[in-house]
């Protein structure tokens, strides 16, 4: 009898402590997520205003969150409160695949800013966003 009681509480506690985990990550992924798009927008303003030596540590910023993004989506990470869809555990290879497209967008838009070329750089921002749009048009609820 002891045993259930202890077997039963020990697999609530897991189960608590499993939600816990899942909600810390979510709120993990959607602090880096906020980040990006404050990064977007330093960007933006820096091509914007000519600053193309601005462009490079945010782009850095972005390759190092990329490169993050699919170890902020473990199992059981799509309950709560999120707009994760459940197709991304499902094609997890290609939600990693475009994370890696977006890290390298990130990149080649560093490469561009450092030739001082803007319309380059505007070019390889435009297609770091379209990296965005690709993965959130199939893996993210709006």
């Amino acid at each position: 009898m002891f045993s259930r009681i202890v077997l039963a509480a020990s697999a609530a506690l897991m189960l608590t402590g499993g939600a816990a985990l899942a909600q810390d990550v979510i709120q993990t992924r959607k602090a880096g997520f906020e980040d990006y798009k404050k990064a977007m927008g330093e960007i933006k303003d820096a091509i914007g205003a000519g600053d193309l030596a601005a462009v490079g540590p945010v782009a850095d910023r972005i390759d190092a969150f990329a490169a993050k993004i699919p170890s902020l989506f473990p199992p059981g990470s799509d309950k709560g409160k999120t707009a994760a869809k459940e197709v991304i555990w499902a094609n997890f290879p290609d939600f990693t695949a475009k994370a890696e497209g977006l890290q390298a967008s990130a990149q080649a838009l560093k490469v561009a800013a450092a030739s001082g070329d803007k319309a380059a750089t505007a070019k390889a921002f435009g297609a770091m966003a379209d990296s965005c749009k690709a993965c959130h048009q199939r893996y993210r609820s709006e």
